[in-house]
């Protein structure tokens, strides 16, 4: 009974020494990183244990004895050697009390276990993640090396020759000092169990935090990019998973209000792009329209200046035609009296004529008497003789004042024929004189309406001009005011740019950036001018003319197409 219970002791004793064993490889591998399973792989960090004997070969140097690292049930670093003398690699947990333990309960198990047909005095503790078993660390040594019968053939590590000298110190064991080491032992496993578990909770908690820092580290990090398309997909452990969901929603209404933005951006865009467009047009349009009023002005201004001047030169005219007309009337009244005095040359042509035909028939009558003069002087011989040549003389003077009457009666004659003529073309001059009266005097009247009609248009030009130029200077606040206004759309072209420009920052869809409209504007450099001291030219303003009667002005429709394109 002694020796049985002296074996026990060793037994205890030798549990309690391969704490240190297990608390080695626990720190080592612990050193590494989390553990974590990757298929069949176990890892520690970043380090795989699958096939690395580095640890439990350590373990074995400075502590003496087996050590095992599982991957579930599946030895995959092990010092434990075969039958064949290799490393039992790949052997598995043997189903059991230590299997339900450990794998089942995740508790640690210290006791004697049969390991590939040899019984060895063993500490098994379970690898945890997230309260899950996922592989078992092991440290054993053979009992037989314990409870053989001399400690003179134990082996001299130094965990062996600590449990040796307990054992050489042991006197005779009581049932009580075997019952009091018993529960020593066990409350040394119940209080690793207890460690293991807090530490294990400490690192599923510490594993939470960095799994939820980690995760909204890289939320944060693509929403810093402007990634809005990003979500934490993995569920946050515990009371993380509401923090996750809250970022999730937050960043869900940032894209949502983001790619509203960037929608109305870009109508914003395309709304000032057009405006801006629109602005240019209406400007350029409002400098041609001014510069078409200025030259409309000015041509109405001529135009008032000729209608004046015509007016001037029908009154004029008229006053010109007055005057012909009573020259004409003159002229008629004195054709009128040459053809008086021309009848009258007439009727003393024939008078004459009549008087010349006398003068004729008196010197035929004395060329007669003459004759008969010379011949009774003849007859009278010498004494007659004087009396002959008188009568000769008196003879050839009677021939002669015959002749010059047929002359002058010729001539009357003539004259008559010519005076007739004269007449004819007096009375027909007198007749064109009248039919002249006649019609300056209705050039006269005509002239007459046309002068009234010169000023009443000089005036109604007049009016018109000063319409043009108020609609000249209203034209030129206008083109101010469209300047300003066309400023103003730059401004706002400019600004939506530079909204787009933000949000194009940002990734709302699929990874993409919003679709911006690509219109380049420039502010123009328009001189802003307040619209009640624009400057408008003033021009000088017509004389007003003197009209007789109120003009007229025609209404121009606004869809004459003359008045559009003005």
């Amino acid at each position: 009974m002694v020796e049985r219970a002296a074996e026990h002791e060793r037994t205890m004793l030798a549990q309690n020494a391969l704490g240190q064993n297990i608390d080695m490889l626990r720190s080592a591998t612990q050193a590494y990183g989390e553990a974590r399973l990757d298929g069949d792989d176990l890892w520690f960090g970043d380090q795989r244990i699958n096939g690395d004997f580095q640890l439990v070969d350590q373990v074995k140097a400075k502590f003496g004895g087996a050590a095992t690292i599982f991957a579930r049930d599946r030895r995959v670093s092990t010092n434990v050697l075969s039958a064949a003398g290799a490393r039992a690699m790949g052997t598995r947990l043997a189903p059991g009390p230590v299997h339900d333990r450990v794998l089942g309960q995740g508790l640690s198990y210290r006791g004697v276990t049969e390991i590939l047909g040899q019984t060895y005095i063993s500490v098994y503790e379970p690898i945890l993640r997230d309260n899950q078993v996922i592989g078992v660390l092991f440290v054993g040594v053979p009992s037989a090396s314990i409870t053989g019968s001399s400690t003179k053939s134990a082996p001299t590590k130094p965990c062996f020759k600590a449990i040796m000298a307990n054992v050489e110190n042991l006197g005779v064991i009581g049932a009580g000092q075997l019952a009091a080491a018993e529960i020593a032992v066990a409350k040394r496993q119940e209080a690793d169990d207890i460690t293991r578990r807090l530490a294990a909770e400490q690192q599923t908690v510490a594993r939470s935090q960095t799994l939820a820092i980690t995760a909204i580290a890289a939320g944060l990090e693509q929403l810093e990019a402007g990634n809005l398309t990003y979500r934490i997909d993995s569920v946050l452990p515990g009371s993380y998973e509401k923090l996750g969901r809250d970022f999730n929603g937050a960043i869900t209404k940032l894209q949502t209000t983001m790619a509203a933005i960037a929608t109305s951006s870009a109508g914003v865009r395309s709304g000032a792009s057009e405006i801006t467009h629109a602005s240019d047009d209406m400007a350029r349009r409002t400098e041609q329209q001014a510069a078409t009023l200025e030259e409309t002005a000015a041509a109405m201004e001529q135009i008032t200046a000729t209608v004046r001047t015509t007016a001037l030169r029908s009154s004029d005219a008229r006053d010109l035609a007055a005057s012909a007309g009573q020259d004409a009337k003159h002229s008629s009244d004195v054709v009128l009296e040459t053809v008086n005095a021309m009848s009258a040359i007439e009727g003393s042509s024939r008078q004459i004529d009549k008087i010349v035909g006398l003068i004729d028939e008196i010197a035929f009558q004395t060329n007669l008497l003459a004759l008969n003069a010379g011949i009774e002087a003849a007859r009278a011989g010498d004494a007659g003789r004087g009396f002959v040549v008188v009568a000769t003389e008196v003879r050839a003077l009677a021939q002669r004042s015959a002749k010059a009457a047929k002359e002058i009666q010729g001539l009357i004659t003539a004259s008559g024929q010519q005076v007739a003529v004269g007449v004819r073309l007096v009375g027909e001059t007198g007749q064109a004189l009248g039919r002249i009266a006649d019609q300056v005097t209705r050039l006269n009247v005509l002239i007459t309406d046309i002068a009234a009609s010169a000023s009443e248009q000089s005036t109604g030009l007049h009016e018109v001009n000063t319409a043009v130029s108020q609609m000249d200077q209203v034209t030129q606040q206008n083109a101010a005011m469209v300047e300003q206004a066309t400023a103003a759309s730059h401004g706002l072209a400019n600004e939506a740019t530079e909204l787009a420009r933000l949000v194009e920052q940002f990734i709302i869809d699929n990874g993409t950036p919003p679709p911006v409209i690509q219109h380049p504007v420039e502010r123009r450099n328009l001189a802003t001018r307040p619209f009640a001291t624009a400057p408008v030219k003033q021009r000088a303003k017509p004389a007003p003319v003197v009209a007789k009667g109120k003009p007229k002005l025609v209404a121009i429709s606004s869809s004459d197409p003359a008045w559009q394109e003005f």
